[in-house]
């Protein structure tokens, strides 16, 4: 597992700087106040620490600035093609009305392959929606991952009338092998990928499967939804969502950059992912690991925003925290596992914007209370362009959301609470991403830390 370092060494190391560090800077500042009080004569220190302080104060508003701008730049990309993309849809769904006929004979055999670990709660509801799907799919697969609980059985037993579902079970692997023997057992030329919480509205396979036309396209990504909306926690979850698909993953599809096709709702060329080798076992985002091979490797990737799934997301703060903590620390692994491959990457967008902008996040998570902080004091000290920044930035931010929430259709209401939202979430992201890096440092083995299963999914099949 890529940042596992059994020794200790790297930590060890990362400790003593640390700690070096703060002895330096608690010997300055007791050779300050020794002064200060005239127990010691070091006039230069008086000098010295005037220097540093207007040295980090220009430092720490240079970043703002930087950040700032920098964030304008990327949220103007973003919209140019975000509208790009939109447009270009509008017109592909005109040609498919109007040769709808002719698109009906490009019918791939489909497989569907849904990995479990103690699904009991939620896996009836998910293959209930496949079943219903207005595409024929070749078959089902439950590749139960050694399951303690009775999800096998209660598969076995529900849905033992449908040939086409078939229940497949193995000794406990990891999520990245139940979807690789899913894979190697698939009958069909496209493979749909479904986590167990999930449901899938019964147009949903269709859609992803119409983009496979183009024998360019190797993945295409579906459009992740909430479908359990029931406190703060979930809807803030639900802004997030709608915001990064009908914004970051309209842009990345018209760059041809999309970094991740989320597991939950996806579709494969199988032959092309049979040609890369299947997903790799060595990191915690295994379907985002499989995405940058691919881009590598020259083909396209879409965002299907007609292929509509609705998941269970964490209803609690703690469950949210373990869910994320795994995504952050699997985003890092995969960067660094494709650090050389990305900067020798033929794919220049992916190269000069997904990955900076995906690095830039991640700056913004670890920094995010010292931003708040620069902020609060630009407010006290009368720094009004600073503050005038910041309002403009967080302007933005909301205009960002509602921009998303008017291009995909949704419900206005759940904005009244964005700037609320994207307080808490910075420093939930904060943490989370702190905890994700620290853990890289230490280098101890992370494991999948599954959730348990509500069943709160609200959407009806």
């Amino acid at each position: 597992m890529i940042f596992q370092d059994e020794t200790g060494k790297r930590w060890f190391k990362v400790k003593a700087l640390f700690f070096t560090s703060l002895l330096m800077l608690l010997g300055f500042v007791s050779l300050f106040i020794l002064h200060r009080y005239g127990v010691v004569n070091l006039p230069w220190t008086n000098k010295f620490t005037g220097q540093l302080f207007a040295v980090m104060k220009q430092a720490f508003i240079a970043y703002l600035f930087f950040t700032i701008v920098l964030g304008f730049v990327r949220m103007f990309i973003i919209y140019i093609f975000c509208f790009k993309q939109h447009r270009k849809n509008k017109v592909l769904t005109e040609y498919r009305k109007i040769n709808k006929n002719h698109l009906r004979n490009f019918r791939p055999s489909v497989t569907v392959i849904i990995p479990v670990y103690n699904e009991e709660v939620v896996i009836r509801r998910t293959v209930r929606a496949i079943l219903k799907s207005d595409y024929p799919v070749a078959e089902i697969l439950i590749v139960d991952d050694g399951s303690t609980d009775q999800t096998a059985e209660i598969a076995t037993k529900i849905f033992h009338l449908w040939d086409k579902v078939k229940v497949i079970k193995k000794v406990n692997g990891g999520k990245s092998s139940a979807l690789n023997l899913g894979f190697k057992q698939a009958i069909g030329d496209i493979v749909i990928t479904i986590d167990a919480d999930t449901v899938f509205h019964k147009s949903t396979i269709s859609h992803l499967v119409d983009s496979f036309s183009d024998p360019r396209v190797a993945a295409v990504s579906g459009n992740c939804k909430i479908g359990n909306i029931i406190n703060q926690i979930t809807l803030w979850q639900h802004i997030e969502y709608v915001t990064a698909n009908q914004l970051e993953k309209r842009a990345f599809e018209e760059l041809n950059c999309i970094t991740v096709v989320p597991g939950s709702n996806s579709a494969w060329r199988k032959s092309v992912v049979q040609k890369l080798g299947y997903y790799h076992k060595d990191t915690l985002a295994e379907d985002s690991e499989l995405t940058l091979r691919i881009l590598n490797a020259g083909y396209k990737i879409v965002y299907e925003d007609r292929a509509i799934s609705y998941e269970e997301c964490p209803e609690t703060v703690r469950d949210f925290i373990k869910q994320r903590n795994r995504w952050s620390y699997g985003i890092l692994q995969v960067a660094w596992k494709h650090k050389k491959n990305i900067l020798t990457s033929s794919n220049k967008t992916l190269k000069y914007f997904a990955v900076p902008s995906l690095l830039f996040s991640y700056l913004l998570f670890l920094t995010s209370p010292l931003i708040d902080f620069i902020f609060i004091a630009a407010i006290l000290s009368g720094t009004s362009s600073i503050y005038l920044f910041a309002l403009l930035f967080y302007l933005t931010d909301f205009l960002n959301s509602f921009i998303a929430f008017k291009m995909g259709k949704e419900k206005m209401k759940p904005l009244m609470w964005v700037f609320i939202q994207r307080i808490g979430y910075r420093y939930l992201l904060a943490y989370v991403t702190w905890t994700a890096v620290i853990r890289a440092f230490r280098g101890r083995q992370v494991g999948w830390r599954k959730l348990n299963r509500s069943g709160n999914n609200a959407y009806k099949v």
